[in-house]
């Protein structure tokens, strides 16, 4: 049996009708990222543990780069 807590923050491109943007960060927060298996609006049966993580790579791709930039 496979037990995994996911769902709650869902991850889209309006903030209207989503909590996180595509690199899991907050819409209304700009300094809040979420990388667990809240953006998933459901799950299978399968284990997410490597696409969490490799969501949770590109937050961090990406919040290197903003921080490089200046943005955050």
């Amino acid at each position: 049996m496979i037990i995994h807590e996911v769902g709650v923050v869902r991850m889209g491109e309006h903030p209207a009708t989503s909590a996180l943007n595509q690199y899991c960060q907050a819409h209304d927060v700009k300094n809040l990222f979420v990388t667990d298996g809240a953006c998933f609006v459901t799950n299978a049966d399968k284990n997410p543990t490597l696409t969490i993580m490799a969501l949770t790579w590109r937050a961090s791709d990406y919040l290197l780069d903003q921080a490089k930039k200046g943005n955050l």
